[in-house]
């Protein structure tokens, strides 16, 4: 008697209802458009499935040599190519990447949702037209240039130097760095280099959320005010969110391959958080001269949606050298002896990608640089040694068996909410509120987004720190945006602070310009509250403090990754709570997305 592993999988709630209905719809494609096999129609049904499932768990593909733990499967049941490829609805990449009407797509043993391997051949299409090996002409004046904006203090090579004189003659460069390497000194001072080159640019600064766009504008606001920069003026003063970049409209973006965005220049901060799709539809609405700069932390958690693209284009864990001609290049424009990182040519990206190596925030005496490190490589040991070492006092761990978390709590956001209850100045009351987060993995259980919602504001309460919290529009109440809203001019992860103003009751946000927003509670956009945030809706944010709640039973979404974006959200202080077993596991669990990007950019010696 045969199983119906689909079934199965669907009563034991291992798969979503879109999963089941997209395997069944295969299946009945397929009919449509001709004969197979019983055999073939069952390897299409569960590879459709498989497809969708990892999808919705942020793969581009499906790997048949590595199907998914989880739909187990016996090995001979396992879908295998030949059975595929005789699919009237499956597409080979190398013959029938046109056929459209194609569900799946066959690349090797990557299988592909059509769509998505078009948007993977997309980007790396726009990459490969962008990236030479040598890069673009510039005037014999940018040397001069570039050796003003980065004068050599010392000896040893000056990468975010470097990382400027790619992007002045790469028109595709990505500068990746952790906290505190200087990627916004870098890209400031970088946009002087090319407006002396071109004093008319049309530079663009964009975001994937909201609150990182913000985040940026006052990032690069501040560089411009230190001074000393050329052309500073021609730097922009506010950035976008991509959606709001791009035009988007129920109708679809404004701005795509047949209809340019007017800007000779983009930059584009927190690029980890970009999605495959995303970045195709940012890649395709640029113009051929169109400049793109992409600045992120490779290590960093990937995109919510579909995709690690950041990761891929860097070859995340990997170190990479330049080419010969491309260093001698650099060095001509920098002045620095580049011998050092010469490698032979290996890939398309080697010479437009540059990685800051070092941290101006966390020195040699910083628990949280020195855990973060310890982290991203996966050394608990080393890790263990940091938060049990007092000379590290900036990085401590909290034991799970004591309230130690709730008295930091109280101390985190015993400013703030002093502030609110003596009303204080709306701008000091935001200011006040990036001092302190608290972080989650998770959205629901004890330790999840909304218990702990839940718990701080009890606790606040209790504390006599918050009024009435059975309320729910209390003054001093944080929230958070969860979905764009481009009527309003609000998007997801903007936070706002409930407040008395002028008599009644508004919330208050930062708009793009640096200024506040009082807004009707009535007039918002899905939110929720924010005292406690999960780890993903942090990123493109800094606080002075951070504490880290984790389960004590470790769940997949707790990687490595996740906990090293958690640390590195800290400025000052970081604590974490968690259980032994949990940590080991979350340090030993790295993020791996599959897809076929980082292959094609990484493993092409004839690229160039």
């Amino acid at each position: 008697m045969s199983i119906n592993y689909l079934e199965v999988w669907s009563d034991n709630e291992l798969i979503r209802p879109i999963d089941y209905q997209l395997a069944r719809q295969a299946v009945q494609w397929e009919a449509g458009h001709g004969v197979t096999s019983a055999q073939e129609q069952q390897a299409l049904m569960l590879t459709a499935c498989a497809v969708s499932y990892v999808l919705g768990r942020g793969q581009v593909c499906l790997e048949l040599s590595a199907w998914p733990k989880a739909l187990a499967l016996p090995a001979e049941q396992i879908p295998n190519t030949e059975q595929l490829m005789r699919c009237k609805t499956v597409a080979v990449a190398s013959s029938e990447t046109d056929d459209v009407s194609a569900l799946l797509v066959v690349e090797g043993e990557r299988v592909y949702l059509n769509r998505y391997f078009r948007y993977e051949q997309s980007v790396l299409q726009q990459i490969r037209q962008r990236v030479s090996a040598e890069g673009v002409a510039a005037s014999k004046a940018l040397a001069t240039t570039l050796r003003k904006l980065f004068p050599a203090p010392e000896a040893d090579i000056d990468w975010q130097a470097i990382a400027a004189a790619t992007a002045c003659v790469q028109p595709f460069c990505v500068i990746t760095g952790g906290p505190g390497t200087g990627k916004t000194t870098t890209v400031t001072r970088l946009l002087s280099a090319l407006l002396s080159e071109n004093p008319d640019l049309r530079i663009a600064l964009a975001a994937p959320t909201g609150k990182a766009a913000a985040r940026m504008t006052e990032s690069i606001r501040q560089a411009r005010e230190r001074g000393g920069l050329p052309h500073a003026d021609g730097i922009p003063s506010i950035s976008f969110t991509l959606h709001r970049l791009l035009g988007w409209s129920p109708r679809g973006f404004r701005y795509h391959s047949e209809r340019y965005l007017p800007y000779d220049c983009i930059v584009v901060d927190e690029a980890s958080m970009i999605d495959l799709p995303m970045m195709a539809h940012v890649l395709s609405a640029l113009a051929p001269e169109t400049r793109l700069i992409l600045l992120g932390d490779r290590d960093q958690l990937a995109s919510v949606e579909a995709g690690s693209v950041l990761a891929d284009l860097c070859d995340a864990g990997t170190e990479h050298g330049i080419t010969e001609a491309f260093a001698a290049r650099l060095g001509a424009l920098t002045g620095y002896d580049m011998s050092a990182v010469i490698e032979p040519e290996c890939s398309i990206m080697q010479n437009a990608m540059v990685q800051l190596r070092k941290s101006h925030r966390f020195g040699e005496h910083s628990g949280i640089g020195a855990l973060a490190r310890a982290v991203n490589d996966g050394d608990m040991q080393q890790a263990d040694a940091v938060l049990d070492d007092t000379a590290f006092p900036d990085a401590q761990r909290l034991p799970l068996d004591a309230d130690d978390w709730q008295s930091h709590v109280i101390d985190g956001y015993q400013q703030y909410c002093s502030l609110v209850k003596e009303g204080g100045s709306p701008e000091w009351i935001l200011e006040a509120f990036d001092q302190f987060q608290v972080l989650v993995a998770l959205r629901s259980g004890p330790v999840g987004v909304e218990e702990t919602n839940r718990r701080i504001e009890r606790l606040l309460n209790r504390a006599g720190l918050l009024a009435d919290t059975s309320q729910l529009w209390y003054p001093g109440r944080a929230i958070m945006i969860t979905r764009n809203d481009y009527d309003v001019g609000l998007y997801n992860g903007d936070i706002g602070i409930m407040l008395r103003h002028e008599g009644l009751e508004r919330v208050v946000f930062r708009d793009a310009e640096g200024g506040l927003r009082f807004l009707s509670p009535g007039r918002l956009p899905n939110h929720e509250t924010a005292f406690a945030m999960t780890v993903h809706k942090s990123q493109g944010s800094e606080f002075s403090a951070v504490m880290l709640l984790l389960p004590e039973k470790w769940q997949q979404v707790i990687t490595r990754e996740l906990v090293y974006t958690a640390i590195t959200r800290a400025k000052k202080q970081f604590w974490c709570r968690v259980g032994n077993a949990c940590w080991q596991q979350a340090l030993n669990s790295r993020t791996e997305r599959a897809s076929g990007l980082r292959d094609a950019l990484w493993s092409n010696h004839d690229a160039l």
